[in-house]
Formats: structure tokens, sequence, C-alpha cells
């Protein structure tokens, strides 16, 4: 039996946010640690969902949702697949509310550029891989939606046997989720 890799954080800053330690008055504040995470897969295999989620709860705000900024850009563009089985490719959101952030993440050796860009409509969209590997980053259980954060009390989430692709943090949450999953299960395994 494998042993899972710890989570990966690592730092974010933008501009505009308070620098120094958080507190009640500013609860994000640079710079923010961080965390690589891979979302359930849709029907979109070709393009795996990753975000960067807040690392652990904020203590000062319990408002704040862990999600941060969504990475991945919505487009079925076919892709080449990472070398490394480890590794997940996918075209990466550079626009808008995510400008910088690949700069910053390709200097921490989180995410690498493939090379494959796309035109789509107004923007061009990057094919980044991960320089992370599986285990490194957070996942999240397809059955309730628990985020795996640093300082979680839960052990890390069990891929599904089968295909490999979905996570679950109990048995109870994988048998509730495989009328929905079954026949992604089977596609899954063959792709």
């Amino acid at each position: 039996m494998s042993t899972v890799p710890p989570l990966h954080p690592f730092h974010l800053t933008r501009d505009g946010q308070p620098s120094g330690p958080p507190s009640t008055e500013h609860p994000l504040t640079n710079p923010m640690e961080m965390l690589l995470c891979r979302y359930p897969l849709g029907n979109n295999v070709q393009n795996p969902n990753f975000m960067l989620i807040h690392s652990r709860l904020n203590p000062f705000d319990e408002y704040i949702d862990p999600l941060f900024a969504v990475l991945t850009a919505g487009s079925s563009e076919p892709l080449l697949p990472s070398n490394d089985l480890l590794r997940k490719t996918f075209w990466m959101k550079t626009y808008s509310e995510n400008e910088g952030i690949l700069e910053q993440l390709e200097a921490q050796n989180i995410l690498r550029r493939t090379g494959q860009v796309k035109t789509q409509g107004y923007v061009t969209l990057v094919a980044v891989e991960t320089v992370l590997s599986r285990g490194q980053w957070a996942e999240v259980c397809s059955g309730c939606g628990r985020r795996e954060q640093l300082g979680d009390d839960e052990p890390r989430m069990q891929r599904c046997g089968k295909c490999k692709e979905r996570h679950y943090c109990t048995k109870e949450c994988q048998t509730e989720d495989w009328p929905n999953h079954k026949a992604d299960c089977k596609r899954l395994q063959k792709a």
C-alpha cells in the first residue's frame, strides 16, 4: 500500500490586500496560504476542474469560503495529456480575476505551461500541467463536498477503487454517491 504524500501548501499575494498576520479587522492578508484543489470530475474528462482554496479554515471570519479562485477554463478543446500519470493537464483561465496567478504558481513549482495555447472568443486559454503530483493537492468528497484542508482532523480522502478519479471521505459517502457515479465510473475506466 502506497503512502499518500502530505498536502503541499504555498503562498499567493494579491494587490490591494494588506500584509501581515490576519486579524478580525483584516481576515485576509498577504501572503495567503493556499492549496491546489481538484474538484470532482464532471462529464468533461479532457479538462479536470482545478481550484485554489485557502489552506485552512479562517479563524477570523467563519463566512470566508475556502474556495478562492477557479483555475480551470470552461473548454472542451482537446488536450495533450501529461506523460506522467500522477500529474494532470488542464486549460487554465488566466484573465479577469485570475490575472497574474499563473506566474505566481509557476514560480513556486505548482503548475507549468505545456506550450499549448487556444484562442476562445476574446480570450486566450493556456494549457498547464500540475507540477504537484496526485496526493499533494487537495481533493473534494464527491459525496458530501468536504474539502481537504490543513489542520483537518479527518483522514485523507480515498479514491474510488474502480475509476481512481472520484474521492470520498467515508464509505457512506461513496455508497450514497454510487447512483450518480455509476455511469461515469464505467466511462472513466475505459478512458
